[in-house]
């Protein structure tokens, strides 16, 4: 793996972080793309400390929709082989559609699909002239439902199922492979941040194990890849049901677990 990077967004915390010291520890070099330059300095330190490879931060605001203008500028002449691209970066939004900010959604839109749609248009080029290459576009099981009181959210990781599966069809026989990765509940700081409550905050799969399958899936090349076996019964359950359905079990699910909605 000497000279292969990764590039990874979302990198300061959660499956994130998790991911950035998978791919160090298969001897990926790393550029970690967030916000919070500290964190991200202290996931880099890591890396280096724990692997050996070379690891590069870009604090950044994916939110703005100029943030990574600069970094992508500098792909197009970069002598790197850039080898993986994983889109992890995202926050959540609890509540009712009507009383959220509209602003926070469309950053949100920024930071889950303009900043991913920007990086992945970027490295493809390169990957596809060198017929090499892997896409890892971090998605969820809420990517197969509708989600009242994350309905932006939702749709968000539907349009990156979506917009996965179509690439990995235009890049057929090109030696590059995209994979979305759709875990369900994940033991980060994810709900906190989104003030979505819970009974049970130790529930559903730890960062790490959630980071070790989608590891090992993306580098094996495959495409629909969902962690453990009630998330792949959800679904199955969501694809055989009518949205209206699934809308209706997914709210009362969520209620049950303790979320904190009408």
């Amino acid at each position: 793996m000497n000279g292969k990077w990764a590039i990874i967004t979302g990198a300061s915390s959660g499956i994130g972080k998790a991911l950035a010291f998978e791919f160090a520890a298969g001897g990926f070099n790393v550029v970690l793309i967030a916000r919070n330059k500290t964190a991200l300095a202290e996931v880099a330190t890591e890396c280096s400390r724990r692997s050996g490879v070379e690891a590069e931060i870009v604090a950044t605001d994916l939110s703005d929709p100029n943030a990574l203008d600069g970094f992508i500028s500098r792909l197009s002449s970069d002598s790197r082989r850039y080898e993986v691209l994983v889109n992890n970066a995202g926050f959540g939004i609890h509540g009712d559609f009507a009383s959220t900010d509209i602003e926070q959604n469309l950053r949100l839109l920024n930071v889950q699909l303009a900043a991913a749609l920007k990086l992945t248009r970027a490295v493809l080029p390169t990957m596809i002239a060198r017929r090499s290459g892997h896409v890892l576009n971090v998605a969820s099981v809420y990517s197969f439902s509708p989600v009242p009181f994350q309905s932006v959210y939702a749709a968000c990781k539907a349009f990156l199922l979506s917009f996965s599966s179509a690439l990995g069809n235009e890049l057929k026989g090109t030696g590059v492979r995209v994979t979305v990765f759709c875990p369900g509940t994940t033991q980060t700081e994810f709900r906190s941040r989104a003030r979505i409550g819970q009974k049970r905050t130790s529930s559903g799969m730890t960062a790490e194990a959630a980071a070790r399958v989608a590891y090992l899936e993306t580098l094996r090349g495959k495409h629909i890849v969902v962690p453990g076996l009630i998330n792949r019964l959800f679904v199955f359950l969501a694809q055989l049901l009518p949205d209206s359905t699934v809308a209706g079990l997914v709210r009362f699910i969520n209620r049950q677990r303790g979320q904190s909605h009408s």
